[in-house]
């Protein structure tokens, strides 16, 4: 028993003495071999420099307190650093098998965590020389996740870390951050199996981020439930984050989260959950740092219901909406432009499969967004440019190639886009043209990553100036194809106004395009089938505000469009309404509207034609162009007296009209000039190239020539007082050479006074309509006209008002040639001729005077006058009649007063008395009887007398004086016929006075007026001038005719002659 207790009692003391040994130990060894032995160890295991104070420990409380811990790497840098560590160790480790604390508390801890260049941590190096040479793992070893079985038991009660601090720096991205204060409090922290802990974080970042997060842990199995929230986070300070994948961008905003999360770990197999997420974006930002790029802003982001499965690799959100988004155009020195606004973007029932590489979005709308881009004078869109500088800026060379992974597979189920509104500005006309849309719509389904499906769509907008637009079909993304429906309402021209300004002179006063059809795209291009009307257009001059051009209706039912042809098979033109001006100048109106191109150089040569042409890049062909209702306004005020008309109820067609090459268009037009004036177009025409090719035909009926008084001032000085007027004008070009005719019939054209034109050429006006004139009162002329297209001085107007005044010309300088070529003869009307001496008209004459008389009877206006003629030759004939009357009367014949006596015979031996008789009455027995010896001198052998003539010539010549012919005067009678001289020289002297000429010329006169007044009622319109001597051939003597113009036809009086033309 003693024994006994004597063993108890040294046990007693035994560990009475442990006990002060411990006491001892662990109050006055253990800090001084804690702080000195950790010291030692860290620098020569690692070569980091640790420093701490002396530490405490109370054996009693099971209480280890250190303070002022710093570790430094062997260059100084701080690795670790806290104020205070307090660890209370649980006596009940020493009976649970169990490291048991009952609470550890960090006070102050700051870490430095640096991510180096080459992706490790620098406390790598710290705890690869901790596990000492030879142990370090790889990499991959380090990645494996921790085996829950190999957990050394441990259990915390509370742990508490208070007003910690992480310094963490990236030296890749180039971004420093720190995270302050840093609470963190666990309570039950065990890796006994199935003990279960509860835990609290509190973070806040340098940036003003803060972190919560609570939940409840078990670490064996692990297994950590609990819930995480971010707030403040501000999107700026993880620029250097954003620099590595987009380095010209620049992020501003606040972002939060908030989620519940699971972590498992169990059998080797770990996964990670997020559910009900909620994370929010406010003031979001991005901005490309360039003077010229986009920068995008959104109010707010918010994803809903979001819901993350590791294990299945599945990411759902139930919505995602953006609100008050826009991006915005910055320019050097200017205010950025804001070109896209959201108000909402909502993005519902989205589905993300990481595993199979699958995402699937139920809807994706955008609501109440406005956009607008600027085409700049240089004819880029600011848009387009600043998205492309974005993306320029974006697409940086990467330093490493990424392996190829396989596609993602995508499908957004449904594509809305809702009450948009668009603007358009044009700066490349001034001033700039606008165009704004509103009530834009949109909606597409199906979309996906089989760029092969055909994809419903539906767009709708509407124009802020009028109209609306509507579609329907589909498309396919891989053509790309489309295959839609359209229409389109009542879309107003008038925003286009600054395009028609920048070409001409002219306002848009009205105008709406209607159209429908459907359209389709694909590799041939566009193929669109339908219809238009364009209605109401008018085009107004801006000078003036006077209308240029208008129509009710342009409309076609049968519209074929691809990228290479415009077709149209019938299309209508109702109430069509132009006009066409000559100005002062002599300008176009048209010429005086478009405006010259700035760059127009100033001598242009025509370009040389050639005999093909090749067919465009684009062609047109028209079938039929039906007009109806038309009108055209034409005015002259180039004239003296300034003109105008007006061509109403146009109507007609066009048909075949194209712009290929030899395709000409026919033409055939009707409208009404005036009150009762008819109009017509017939023919056909290269409407692209009318100098190649033009073959028309222009008719005018009825126009009341009052109206053309403008022009006859202007060009003959007179006006008009009355007539109608009709013209066939033909026009045909080739090649650009023009030949044409213009027949002219006027009727009952009467001039009045006459009026001062610079212009007017001094025109025998009245004497050519007297000429022109028929009975019936019309004038029927033609003028073929012709000259080359290419010559710098061609005018049409030129050329046929030259042909008339060729005409005019010809009327007057000869008039009779004109007539007869009026009714078709070839008759010298002029002249009527005469044998001299004979004021008997030939039968030939008669019937020339008969025709003239015909002529005469169709030219009411035309008044003749006879000038009663005679020649020299005419006195030469009337001697020799009288000569003969005288002689035929010697020899005994019977002649009646005032006929012809006929031929007379030398060779009969009465009249060969009568002529010596007469010779030697009027020239003397002596004379006779010289020239007698004369001739037989130079005659021998001929005129020898018988005895009894011998006797009787000298006892004649005893009684008178004698005289003797020269030699000259014999040679002369040589060869010849001696009574055929006498006969001869008897005629020289027979007496013809000027009064019988005049008479025979009066004569004549009254036989052309007594034949001419036979053949028709000519009387009053024939006069007999005074006889005038002319000159002859010796055998016939032509009277001319003279032609002039009556004032007025009278049927009593001979009318007084105006303007007396063509003698």
């Amino acid at each position: 028993m003693f024994k006994h207790a004597t063993l108890i009692k040294r046990l007693t003391i035994a560990l009475a003495a442990l006990y002060v040994v411990y006491l001892l130990f662990g109050w006055l060894a253990l800090p001084r071999i804690l702080q000195t032995q950790a010291e030692k160890y860290i620098a020569e295991k690692t070569g980091y420099k640790l420093t701490l104070d002396r530490p405490e420990f109370n054996p009693l409380a099971l209480d280890l307190k250190l303070a002022n811990l710093r570790l430094t790497d062997p260059d100084g840098k701080p690795l670790l650093a806290f104020n205070k560590l307090d660890v209370n160790l649980s006596i009940s480790s020493l009976f649970r098998r169990t490291l048991a604390f009952d609470a550890i508390r960090l006070d102050g801890p700051e870490a430095t965590i640096i991510l180096l260049h080459d992706g490790d941590l620098n406390w790598l190096a710290f705890t690869d020389a901790l596990r000492g040479k030879g142990q370090q793992p790889d990499k991959e070893e380090r990645q494996q996740k921790p085996n829950a079985s190999s957990l050394p038991r441990v259990d915390i009660e509370s742990f508490v870390l208070a007003s910690g601090r992480i310094n963490f720096s990236d030296e890749k991205a180039g971004f420093e951050t720190n995270v302050q204060p840093l609470d963190w409090n666990l309570t039950n922290v065990s890796t006994l199996r199935d003990d279960e802990g509860r835990y609290k974080i509190s973070v806040r970042t340098a940036d003003g981020a803060s972190v919560q997060w609570h939940g409840e842990s078990i670490l064996n199995p692990l297994s950590i439930v609990g819930s995480l929230s971010v707030e403040d986070l501000d999107l700026a300070s993880l620029d250097p984050y954003f620099k590595r994948a987009m380095p010209n961008l620049s992020p501003a905003g606040k972002a939060a989260l908030a989620t519940d999360y699971r972590v498992t770990y169990s059998a080797g197999h770990f996964n990670l959950m997020f559910d009900r997420t909620v994370a929010k974006v406010v003031d979001l930002r991005l901005d490309t740092g360039y003077e010229v790029g986009t920068g995008l802003a959104i109010k707010n982001i918010a994803a809903e219901n979001g819901h993350f499965d590791l294990a299945a690799k599945k990411l759902v959100f139930d919505k995602i909406t953006l609100s008050d988004s826009e991006i915005s155009r910055s320019h050097a020195s200017k205010t950025p432009v804001k070109f896209l606004q959201l108000d909402a973007l909502t993005i519902e029932d989205t589905q993300v499969d990481l595993a199979a590489r699958n995402a699937t979005v139920g809807s994706l709308a955008l609501k109440k967004g406005q956009v607008s881009a600027v085409r700049t004078a240089n004819g880029h869109i600011d848009v387009v440019e600043a998205m492309l500088t974005t993306m320029r800026s974006i697409a940086v060379t990467k330093a490493d190639a990424q392996p190829v992974a396989a596609p993602w597979h995508y499908q957004l189920k449904k594509f809305a886009l809702e009450d948009f509104s668009a603007g358009f500005k044009d700066e490349t006309v001034a001033p700039a043209a606008n165009f704004a849309f509103d009530n834009i719509a949109m909606t597409i389904e199906g979309m996906s990553d089989n760029l092969t499906a055909a994809l419903p769509i539906h767009a709708s907008f509407h124009a802020h100036e009028g109209g609306n637009f509507e579609t329907d079909g589909q498309v396919v993304p891989s053509g790309p194809t489309a295959d839609v429906k359209f229409k389109l309402l009542d879309l107003a021209l008038k925003p286009a106004q600054p395009y028609l300004a920048a070409v001409a002179k002219l306002s848009l006063g009205g105008g709406k395009l209607n159209s429908d059809g459907r359209a389709s795209y694909g590799k041939r291009g566009v193929d669109l089938k339908g219809g238009f009307t364009l209605n109401d257009l008018r085009l107004v001059e801006t000078d003036s505000n006077d209308v240029f051009l208008a129509w009710k209706s342009l409309a076609s039912r049968s519209l074929e469009l691809t990228s290479t042809r415009l077709g149209i098979g019938d299309m209508s033109l109702d109430g069509l309404d132009t006009k066409l001006i000559i100005n002062k100048d002599k300008s176009v109106n048209l010429t005086h509207i478009l405006r010259k191109p700035e760059a127009a150089e100033k001598d242009v040569t025509p370009a040389a034609t050639t005999s093909r042409q090749k067919t465009p890049a684009f062609v047109f062909d028209i079938d039929r162009l039906r007009i109806k209702s038309g009108a055209m306004d034409f005015a002259d005020y180039s004239l003296a007296l300034p003109f105008g008309t007006r061509i109403h109820d146009l109507h007609g067609a066009v048909n075949g009209l194209s712009s290929r090459p030899g395709a000409p268009g026919q033409i055939e037009l009707d409208g009404q000039v005036d009150e009762y004036g008819l109009a017509r177009a017939v023919g056909q025409i290269d409407l692209l190239n009318p100098a190649g090719f033009t073959d028309i035909k222009v008719v005018f009926r009825n126009v009341e020539m009052t109206r053309l008084t403008p022009y006859s001032a202007t060009f003959a000085g007179r006006k008009i007082n009355s007539g109608k007027l009709s013209l066939d004008l033909e026009y045909k070009i080739n090649k650009r050479q023009l030949t044409g005719t213009n027949q002219i019939i006027m009727d009952q054209l009467t001039l009045g006074e006459r009026v001062e034109s610079p212009q007017a050429k001094d025109l025998p006006l009245d004497f050519a309509i007297a000429v022109l004139q028929d009975s019936d009162g019309r004038i029927e002329l033609g003028l073929p006209v012709s000259g080359s297209l290419d010559d710098p001085q061609f005018s049409y107007g030129a050329i046929v008002w030259k042909a008339i005044v060729n005409v005019i010309g010809k009327i007057a300088t000869a008039p009779f040639r004109a007539l007869a070529s009026l009714f078709g003869s070839n008759e010298k009307f002029e002249t009527v001729s005469f044998e001299v001496g004979d004021a008997r008209l030939t039968p030939p004459e008669q019937e020339k005077l008969m025709k003239l008389a015909n002529a005469l009877n169709k030219r009411p206006r035309l008044f003749l006058t006879v000038h009663g003629v005679y020649a020299e030759a005419d006195r030469v004939a009337l001697q020799d009649r009288q000569l003969r009357q005288a002689v035929a009367e010697g020899a005994g014949q019977s002649v009646v007063d005032g006929e012809d006596p006929g031929p007379l015979s030398t060779h009969a031996p009465k009249v060969q008395a009568a002529l010596e008789s007469l010779y030697a009455d009027r020239f003397g027995s002596g004379q006779l009887a010289a020239l007698k010896d004369g001739f037989r001198k130079a005659n021998p052998g001929q005129l020898e007398e018988g005895v009894a003539g011998k006797v009787m010539s000298r006892l004649s010549s005893l009684f008178r004086e004698k005289r003797t012919l020269s030699d000259e005067e014999v040679s002369r009678l040589k060869g010849g016929d001696f009574h055929a001289i006498l006969f001869q020289q008897l005629r020289e002297k027979e007496t013809v006075t000027d009064t019988q000429l005049q008479a025979l010329a009066t004569l004549r006169g009254e036989n052309i007026l007594r034949t001419l007044k036979t053949a028709g009622e000519l009387a009053d319109r024939l006069a007999l001038a005074a006889p005038e001597k002319v000159d002859s051939d010796g055998r016939n003597v032509a009277l001319k005719l003279e032609l002039g113009a009556v004032a007025k036809p009278t049927a009593n009086a001979a009318p007084a002659a105006e303007g007396v033309q063509g003698r």
